[in-house]
Order: structure tokens, then sequence, then C-alpha cells
């Protein structure tokens, strides 16, 4: 008896685990690769042009040269330091919408 317990325990804890990680991934942040010296854009996810919104890199306020209109961030000139995840958090209530891992540099291509 016991042992069928500890299985039915086990299972359930496995399943909760599976669960968790899945709904982790469909959270996780999206990649957007650019060219360095470009002008990027980024949308905080499908809020619409008055969201009001507050952008962070790794956490911290962005300091790199940049605008904001809503909720889309324009980094100008991009280089090397500006790599980085990026998370936009919707006011009043700071809630995050939306992180992209930003990339500069070359988007990884398949071996030919």
């Amino acid at each position: 008896m016991a042992n069928s317990v500890t299985s039915l325990c086990c299972v359930v804890l496995a399943a909760v685990v599976v669960a968790y990680a899945q709904r982790r991934s469909q959270l996780g942040a999206r990649v957007q690769y650019e060219r360095m010296g470009s002008d990027v854009t980024m949308q905080c996810g499908s809020l619409d042009s008055t969201a009001a919104v507050t952008w962070k890199v790794n956490g911290t306020d962005v300091r790199a040269r940049h605008q904001q209109d809503g909720p889309q961030l324009v980094l100008l000139e991009v280089d090397l330091s500006s790599n980085g995840l990026y998370s936009c958090f919707q006011e009043p209530n700071g809630e995050r919408r939306d992180q992209i891992n930003l990339r500069i540099g070359r988007h990884p291509m398949f071996p030919v």
C-alpha cells in the first residue's frame, strides 16, 4: 500500500513539474537580432499605442541612447553593450508584459 501511495505522489509531482515547465517556456523571452550601428525598435507585446510602459534592461533602467513612444522603445545606434534582456512593465501596476532578448551582431545561420 505504501509503495502505491509513493508512486502516485511521484506521478502527481512529475505532472506538476511538466505543467510548470511548459507554462514557464511560454513566458520566456523572444530573441531579436539586430545589426550593429542600427536603430532598434522593440514593441511591448500587443499593447496599443496609448499604453504607458516602463522598460528595463537586465533588471535596471535603460541607459543607452533611446526614445520611447508608448509601448515602443527605440534604441539609437546600438553596439555590443546594447545586448541584454529587455523587459517592459505596464503602468500603473507595474505588471511585466513582455521580454525581449536583444542580440547585436549577425543572426545565426544553419550550416550549409
